[in-house]
């Protein structure tokens, strides 16, 4: 048994021993059948020099990605972008082409250096320079455009001033071509660059409308507003140019527009009154803004006051013919009740307007009448009794006894 044991630790000590003696032969003959380049390789690895490191090459973030392939192209921490100095001297020459009123090789400049600096300040600038030379070029519609492309990308540009200002001016340019020679809406545009290709009065209104959207805490929103309820008030379209007189008194308190805006309004929602047979609720809203413009403007000028007062009367009057209609509708079928009602109602809500004269001439016409009209082809509706009883009608407890009973 001992002899057994001594046998095959005998044997396992031989197989530790030669174990690494036919590992490292097979590495040496696989080794010098290696590749030719591989040894080239290497000799060539062992024959350069490293190159002296520099102050930068210790920098944060120098060696931070390299061992990401698809990062070692990005910048380390604090490097220059590599395009920055060629925008920057495109945008250098293109200032100097500006000064020299050379516009179209400035803007080919700017556009130049915005290719080189994305999203940069100088990019910003460049938009906006862009946009100026159009300006300046009196191509209005492509000024338009180019500010709204810099508004677009830099929504608190430092620009947004100066190009809000640009975009209102142009807006006002083109509604006063509007007024001055009226054009159609599909009438097209092939010579005048300062004007859209068409819709004139359209793209007057857009720019207006820009201009709010843009900047509406600016000084020019409430200008953008009383010019759009302007236009629509000059081509009679009243109601939508008191929904804008409605927004300046609603959303601009401060404006220098509020008496005009109060008094335009009124004059909107009067004129969009048709009739006793329409609804009356813009002659009710006329009503409480003279109401209104009273107290809030207590120092207006004794024109302007008479003048109020007298649509203020007008405005009675409309409102108390509204009733008179009613009352003379239910008199003339036979419902004198009816007609007693809207006639009172004239006379309590508008005792000082001529109709309720003749509302009161009504009410002394009607004495005497019944208050239904009589029933026609009775011997036919006596056939079908109605039977229905009034759920709002009181009953007496003997009344709800002999019903039961």
């Amino acid at each position: 048994m001992d002899h057994t044991r001594l046998l095959i630790f005998s044997c396992f000590s031989a197989v530790l021993f030669w174990m690494p003696l036919f590992s490292g032969c097979a590495t040496s003959a696989f080794s010098h059948h290696g590749d030719a380049k591989k040894a080239s390789a290497e000799i060539v690895k062992e024959t350069d020099v490293p190159a002296p490191k520099s102050t930068l090459d210790y920098l944060p973030g120098q060696h931070i990605a390299e061992n990401i392939p698809y990062a070692k192209t990005l910048p380390w921490i604090g490097a220059p972008d590599k395009d920055e100095k060629v925008a920057q001297a495109h945008f250098t020459k293109a200032e100097t082409q500006f000064s020299d009123k050379q516009y179209y090789e400035a803007r080919t400049s700017y556009e130049k250096a915005a290719s080189c600096s994305p999203e940069s300040a100088l990019h910003e600038d460049t938009l906006f320079m862009v946009a100026e030379t159009y300006f300046f070029e009196d191509d209005y519609p492509e000024a338009f455009e180019a500010y709204e492309i810099l508004l677009a990308n830099y929504k608190r540009s430092r620009h947004m001033n100066v190009a809000v200002a640009r975009q209102f001016a142009i807006g006002q340019y083109w509604q006063s071509r509007q007024q001055k020679d009226p054009e159609f809406i599909f009438t097209p545009n092939m010579i005048d660059k300062t004007r859209p290709f068409n819709d004139l009065q359209g793209s007057a209104l857009r720019a207006f409308e820009k201009v709010r959207l843009n900047h509406p805490t600016g000084s020019l929103a409430d200008d953008s507003l009383m010019a759009t309820a302007g236009v629509y008030f000059s081509k009679k379209n009243y109601q939508d140019a008191d929904y804008h007189y409605s927004l300046v008194r609603r959303e601009y308190p401060n404006s220098e527009h509020q008496y005009q805006s109060h008094l335009l309004g009124i004059q909107s929602k009067i004129r969009c009154y048709q009739g006793p047979r329409y609804d009356g609720i813009c002659l009710k809203e006329a009503k409480e803004l003279i109401e209104q413009t009273f107290r809030q403007f207590p120092k207006i000028s004794d024109a302007d006051r008479k003048r109020l007062q007298k649509l203020y009367s007008q405005v009675e009057t409309n409102l108390a013919m509204r009733d008179y209609e009613l009352g003379d509708f239910y008199a003339n079928k036979g419902y004198s009740n009816s007609a007693r009602l809207y006639y009172d109602r004239v006379i309590d809500g508008y005792p000082h307007t001529t109709v309720a004269k003749k509302a009161r001439e009504q009410l002394e016409n009607l004495e005497g009448k019944p208050n239904t009209p009589p029933q026609r082809l009775e011997f036919i509706s006596s056939m079908f009794p109605d039977v229905r009883e009034d759920p709002l009608l009181f009953k007496s407890g003997s009344e709800v006894e002999t019903g039961s009973q």
